[in-house]
């Protein structure tokens, strides 16, 4: 198919440029009857008149311009994938996908991606941003070739590594009258339950994760918003809009109250679906990982959660 319509594509160039059949066959070195029996082909087949032959000089149709222009464009795309798959087949490069939420990726991309591509500049870095539950499913669906994020207390069909265990803390406004320097249990929540809960869409592993802890503790809240980015509700209790439970922030004006780790944490998790093995590309990406976590590869376990 390809050698044809690269044929088709030449003669209809020619055509175009030259104005006549018979200079389009001297400049393309081919037989005036072979032009027209392909051209003739093509236009059987399509069910339209490609050339104006009563025109003087000969010139394409409306139909034939189109159709010009389409087949250029799959000889560029047929082109690219050529020099695609030759690099691929010569090791020159590969492709790796990897699936978070906007606040992983702004978390931990910055170092982790930029290393990564330092060291592998052969490979493609393919970055999904969406709710970290979709990240999940596009990793299981086979969309995205790692998922990187909170493990979830609810799905499951990964071989996944833990990157590293996550706290988690209470903010309030910095003016908030509750004056606990920490959370030892999760009744000392209760004060809190009547005012203004700012929370993780359930779209969110971490959605799942809050809720999950408040329904087991029987402590029964209605969020006034609830949101997918971790900055924006930060900084909605920084502006006095309400308290919430996030992963510990690095930097906040909000009042931080530490949850105790035994009551409430998460693993921040490196995961592929069960039936994919590991490509050298995502291989590569995993080393780059373990170093910026500051993990011993002989000591990381590997789990299978399904």
């Amino acid at each position: 198919m390809a050698s044809s319509t690269t044929r088709l594509a030449e003669i209809l160039s020619a055509v175009h440029d030259l104005g006549s059949i018979t200079a389009a066959a001297q400049h393309l070195f081919v037989s005036q009857p072979y032009i027209s029996r392909t051209v003739k082909e093509a236009e059987q087949e399509l069910g339209l008149q490609l050339i104006d032959r009563t025109a003087k000089p000969t010139r394409l149709t409306y139909a034939g311009t189109q159709y010009l222009a389409g087949l250029e464009k799959i000889q560029h795309q047929l082109t690219d994938l050529d020099q695609t798959m030759r690099e691929l087949a010569q090791s020159k490069s590969g492709h790796i996908s990897i699936a978070l939420s906007e606040s992983m990726a702004t978390q931990i991309l910055p170092d982790l991606g930029s290393q990564f591509l330092r060291q592998y500049p052969q490979y493609h870095l393919d970055i999904h941003e969406m709710p970290s539950l979709a990240a999940e499913k596009a990793v299981t669906d086979n969309q995205s070739d790692v998922y990187i994020g909170p493990k979830s207390p609810n799905h499951s069909e990964f071989f996944y590594r833990v990157m590293r265990d996550q706290a988690f803390s209470l903010l309030l406004p910095a003016d908030s009258a509750f004056s606990l320097p920490h959370i030892e249990n999760a009744q000392q929540l209760k004060p809190l339950l009547a005012q203004p809960f700012i929370g993780c869409d359930l779209q969110m592993v971490l959605g799942e994760i809050t809720r999950d802890f408040m329904a087991k503790h029987h402590l029964f809240l209605q969020p006034a918003l609830t949101l997918n980015s971790l900055a924006t509700i930060q900084q909605l209790v920084e502006h006095g809009a309400g308290w919430t439970i996030l992963p510990t922030p690095p930097v906040t004006t909000a009042r931080v109250i530490p949850i105790n780790a035994r009551l409430l944490t998460y693993q921040l998790i490196m995961a592929h679906r069960t039936s994919k093995e590991n490509t050298p590309e995502m291989t590569a990406f995993l080393r780059v990982a373990q170093r910026v976590f500051n993990i011993d590869p002989v000591q990381q376990t590997k789990h299978r959660d399904d």
